[in-house]
């Protein structure tokens, strides 16, 4: 079907995902400004020491950091979902793998050995430096395994907001945790033969949100609402908190629930006003944990169905979202440590958003891509199904984004 033909159809009609989504979508185009977002969101507490965006207007509900990261799990379960049905459990592992260690580890590196010894200049604080119990050895040593074990080199950034080098790391630990879930499922080939497994965990833990959330009056619940059971402590990941475990999970579940069902799920226009306006409404008023979370989901997935041609060339050749979210935090925090902010939000966010972009594109194309090419060694590439399957919709996402 053309792509006039799925927007007639989009606007008039509904069409199953599994038609609307084509090789031309809008994911490259959506996670990049997810991950442009956070800087945005970012730039207030670390940069302007102001609440969050959108905090108070939501009640406490959400803010614009958090909304991107429930986007970006949202797409990253539908695409890595995909991935898992179409690849051998080795395959998957190892693309996944090479898609987020290799920039993550270089990221480490050039925090550790470029930006802190030029922080450590900055605050005069060179003596001691490269000794300290939690120097910059010791950094990307606590951090190489994805969990984040030491957020602060050589007691560096005490006068910033925030005294961590990179405090968007956190959330690389839960994309990992649902790889691996993905992973398990397809190897007991869950994904192919009981994918009702899947909707009923899913279920299951949305069940569990609302068990949480009826507590909250006006159902104003934060995305990450506490809760009583204990953290998990997982080998190479760390300490996994439920309270982000579960709402996370639901997300990436949503997104996968969509690439199993997708000759079920319906897309249309109708239905993705009505979820924009569900998404607004419980954001200013209530529900938003139980009702604009499952409404965002459909938006940005009918978004990328019936992205505007010339938008779904973003990412196709250079996905800088990975990179945009490595190297967000630590150049917005030496940002505020040189004291950009005393401009003003929009230097500092501009500022940044181009120092970031810049961060990104050196990332892609010197340590991921060429870290891609590594993709095709020898091992089995078909999933249990029998068939490596269609071609990729798109790029998947190297990783989901941290507010």
């Amino acid at each position: 079907m053309s792509r006039i033909s799925r927007l007639r159809s989009a606007v008039f009609g509904s069409q199953p995902l599994s038609e609307a989504l084509g090789r031309e979508n809008g994911f490259g185009l959506l996670r990049l400004l997810l991950a442009l977002s956070v800087i945005f969101a970012h730039a207030m507490p670390l940069g302007v020491r102001r609440g969050s965006i959108g905090a108070i207007w939501s009640r406490g509900q959400v803010e614009l950091g958090g909304l991107a990261v429930a986007g970006f799990f949202v797409l990253s379960g539908l695409l890595i979902t995909g991935s898992g049905t179409r690849l051998s459990t080795a395959r998957f592992l190892w693309n996944r793998a090479i898609r987020i260690l290799p920039g993550l580890w270089a990221c480490l590196l050039v925090t550790a050995f470029v930006i802190a010894p030029v922080v450590a200049r900055r605050e005069h604080l060179l003596d001691g430096f490269w000794s300290h119990p939690q120097g910059p050895w010791q950094y990307v040593m606590a951090n190489w395994s994805i969990g984040t074990g030491q957020p602060g080199i050589s007691g560096l950034l005490t006068h910033n907001a925030d005294p961590g080098f990179n405090g968007s790391l956190w959330s690389l630990v839960y994309e990992v945790l649902c790889y691996l879930v993905v992973a398990a499922l397809a190897a007991m080939a869950v994904l192919h033969r009981a994918r009702w497994v899947v909707l009923g965990t899913v279920a299951a833990l949305y069940c569990y949100m609302v068990y949480l959330a009826i507590d909250y009056p006006g159902l104003r619940a934060p995305i990450y609402i506490p809760t009583t059971l204990p953290d998990w402590r997982l080998p190479f990941l760390g300490q996994i908190g439920l309270d982000k475990l579960v709402p996370l999970g639901l997300l990436f579940g949503l997104g996968a629930v969509a690439e199993l069902y997708k000759k079920n799920l319906r897309m249309n226009a109708i239905a993705a006003l009505l979820s924009f306006a569900l998404l607004v409404g419980s954001a200013r008023y209530g529900g938003f944990y139980l009702i604009g979370l499952p409404a965002l989901a459909y938006l940005l997935i009918w978004l990328a169905c019936y992205m505007p041609s010339p938008l779904t060339r973003v990412g196709s050749k250079a996905d800088l979202s990975y990179g945009v979210y490595i190297y967000a935090f630590p150049i917005q925090q030496g940002l505020a440590l040189w004291h950009v902010q005393k401009h003003g939000y929009a230097v500092y966010t501009g500022a940044s958003v181009v120092l970031v972009l810049v961060a990104a594109a050196l990332s892609w194309y010197l340590v991921e891509k060429p870290a891609l090419k590594l993709k095709n060694i020898g091992l089995p590439r078909k999933g249990i199904g029998g068939t490596a399957g269609p071609p990729q919709p798109a790029r998947e996402p190297a990783t989901a984004l941290s507010a």
